[in-house]
């Protein structure tokens, strides 16, 4: 179907910055430039900078990047990891594929986990908590980090969707043993393809996850030596140069998207008791965030999603299937309510920075339509 507005038009993104790209493409070609050259190092350095931690790995995917910082955990097989369910599958298969066990716990009204049930789940199998940051709102990281020191568990970040937010005044990648970034299409911050990275503040993570992203290999001297078996997992020069120049416009960008959220909140206020929508945290600042999602809820979600694909208005139920919930992956029966709840009620909306005010206004006049009419 061609859509009137889109979910996410990358093209009037590029639009913007083409120019700079091409240039930069035509570079990256001039001096064959394509892995671990230049870019790469100057994108690790850059977001080191950003958000102020100390080391930066950048990888093909975040997927990679999840299971690379899992794998740093200590972990044993059959060691348990407290998660959400209400996320992306690879959260929970990189909990897999290094042997662990995900146990799930439930998720508050901002769909992140929910601090207040962390603590029931913990057993003398549980070792970390892979916290998830959905939509560009950080967790509630105050009492986890305090449960995490009281049974001595390590901290790993799922951060695909939170790069740029905040908690309390520090970004997100700061909050734990590493964390792990997405650079997917549909993230603030993409390429035109797959691409991640991770972030730590422990030397030895970040020693041991340049070794893997590699096929284990470094170079000592002029000499190149393998210390241990690894991955074909790098970030390439185009993507890392794309990335970078991105980073020039990204904060900008981010503040139209509040601006948005924002804008949204405002004109859907008159039907509030048909939805709910984003809290915004303008008053306290506990939590800044970069709204890489705008998810509303709705108790009649998959009638007002039908009637908006059929204004040609794209939309998305993203997460409307836990984890816990797909039989050929997770075979316990176990009940989650709060994220069996929201699953069903849940839908985003377009929000990015190309999106002008009056494409802001026929979204919402849509939805208040639906529920007006």
């Amino acid at each position: 179907m061609s859509y009137k507005i889109k979910y996410i038009n990358l093209a009037a993104q590029h639009n913007s910055i083409g120019n700079e790209i091409k240039r930069e493409i035509d570079n990256v070609f001039k001096n064959s430039a394509f892995i671990l050259r230049n870019s790469v190092l100057k994108f690790e350095q850059k977001i080191c900078k950003i958000l102020g931690v100390k080391y930066c790995v950048s990888v093909n995917s975040g997927t990679d990047a999840l299971l690379f910082a899992l794998s740093q955990a200590g972990l044993k097989k059959n060691d348990e990891v407290i998660t959400p369910s209400h996320t992306y599958v690879a959260s929970v298969s990189a909990i897999d594929h290094v042997g662990a066990v995900p146990i799930f716990v439930d998720i508050a009204d901002d769909f992140n986990i929910d601090p207040n049930l962390i603590e029931k789940k913990i057993t003398k199998k549980t070792k970390a908590i892979l916290v998830v940051h959905l939509n560009g709102r950080c967790c509630d990281m105050k009492p986890i980090l305090k449960i995490a020191k009281k049974y001595k568990l390590k901290i790993i970040e799922d951060a695909a969707q939170g790069f740029g937010a905040k908690y309390n005044g520090k970004y997100i990648g700061n909050f734990g043993l590493a964390a792990a970034f997405s650079l997917h299409p549909m993230k603030n911050l993409s390429v035109p393809g797959d691409g991640g990275f991770l972030t730590t503040n422990n030397k030895k993570v970040y020693e041991k996850v340049l070794l893997l992203r590699d096929h284990g290999r470094i170079k000592v001297g002029n000499k190149e030596v393998r210390k241990c078996y690894g991955f074909n997992s790098r970030l390439d020069n185009l993507h890392a140069s794309i990335a970078l120049i991105k980073l020039k416009y990204f904060f900008g960008w981010m503040s139209k998207r509040r601006k948005i959220a924002k804008f949204y909140n405002q004109e859907l206020k008159s039907i509030s008791d048909h939805i709910i929508t984003p809290k915004l945290d303008e008053k306290n600042k506990l939590y800044e965030d970069t709204f890489n999602s705008y998810v509303i809820r709705s108790k009649k979600r998959n009638a007002l999603k039908k009637y908006l694909l059929k204004n040609k208005i794209e939309v998305f139920s993203h997460i409307d299937k836990g984890v816990h919930l797909e039989k050929n992956l997770y075979s316990k029966n176990i009940k989650l309510p709060k994220t069996e709840q929201l699953e069903k009620e849940i839908l985003s909306l377009p929000i990015y920075p190309e999106l002008s005010k009056k494409q802001q206004l026929t979204i919402c006049n849509a939805v208040k339509k639906f529920y007006n009419k």
